[in-house]
């Protein structure tokens, strides 16, 4: 049983084209399809043209990868989502975390707490949802704007129980993206850059994000030794699937550090080896259906 792809298309356009070409030069199956808001048969459309407990691997958005979770494929959709919840990984990587020195509390109550958390963690702070799916986007806030970005978080249907992480601000020098597949770091790819300058959108502007700005995106497979040894390191520590991704950082103090994990479905790929990644996933793929039919 060979495994077979279903790909979103409109989501990770830079990688989609050549996500696809990989699929098909391994050989293997591929589909594609959009995803529709309030399609009450997204899951009956998607099942078509293929079997109960068929061999599927889904790559798109985290809207669509839920939906998909109710088909019987294997392994269908690697998304767990537990195991990318912060409070989940934070405790395992300890020291590692870019952001170690952090406070974990209601969004609700952000406002109340919002004198304390500034004499804690000083002028700036970073605040991020607990969950690894983003409710709201991580964003750096200051005395002056904090009341209104507080506001703007509204924006995401935010409620007051979500947890939420507030650390102090750190410098960085480069990110990058590393799959791990069963244990492996299998590829990684510097996805941005504070060394080069800010991206220039449109001439005369910048980016407005924050934690973006004068920094570049950039697609382009590590070359940096050390930092596929750090993620070979830290992904000892934690595994919450067989296939997932971690972001690694250099930072202004040139120390490697972790700062976030994703599930491998609805993660940007950028300038990874696309071929080594389709023959890992769909092989690991390929034995757990072997596993779960055979014995």
């Amino acid at each position: 049983m060979k495994a077979k792809w279903l790909v979103e298309l409109d989501l990770f356009t830079d990688t989609e084209e050549e996500l696809i070409k990989a699929i098909k030069k391994s050989g293997r199956e591929v589909k594609t399809l959009q995803y529709i808001p309030f399609d009450d048969n997204l899951v009956g459309r998607c099942s078509e043209g293929y079997e109960e407990n068929d061999c599927v691997v889904f790559y798109g958005s985290l809207n669509f990868g839920r939906k998909l979770r109710k088909t019987s494929w294997i392994p269908g959709v690697y998304l767990k989502e537990k195991e990318y919840e912060c409070t989940s990984y934070y405790p395992v990587f300890g020291d590692e975390l870019i952001h170690s020195n952090y406070i974990m509390m209601p969004y609700g109550d952000l406002h109340r707490r919002k004198d304390f958390l500034f004499e804690h963690f000083g002028e700036e702070l970073f605040i991020r949802p607990n969950s690894g799916f983003k409710n709201f986007t991580g964003t750096l806030v200051n005395r002056y704007n904090f009341d209104d970005t507080i506001q703007l978080c509204c924006f995401y249907d935010v409620e007051p129980d979500l947890l939420v992480i507030v650390s102090d601000v750190k410098d960085f020098q480069k990110e990058w993206r590393f799959v791990i597949v069963n244990g492996e770091v299998i590829s990684g790819s510097l996805y941005r850059d504070w060394t080069i300058g800010p991206e220039i959108l449109s001439p005369g502007s910048k980016t407005r994000d924050l934690v973006l700005l004068n920094s570049k995106s950039v697609k382009e497979y590590c070359t940096d030794e050390n930092a596929f040894k750090y993620a070979e390191k830290v992904s000892k520590m934690y595994s919450p699937d067989t296939a997932w991704t971690i972001d690694i950082a250099l930072t202004s103090d040139n120390e490697y550090k972790t700062i976030e994990i994703g599930c491998f479905s609805c993660a940007g790929l950028y300038g990874n080896d696309l071929d080594k990644i389709v023959e890992k996933v769909s092989e690991s793929a390929e034995n757990e259906w072997i596993e779960y039919n055979v014995f």
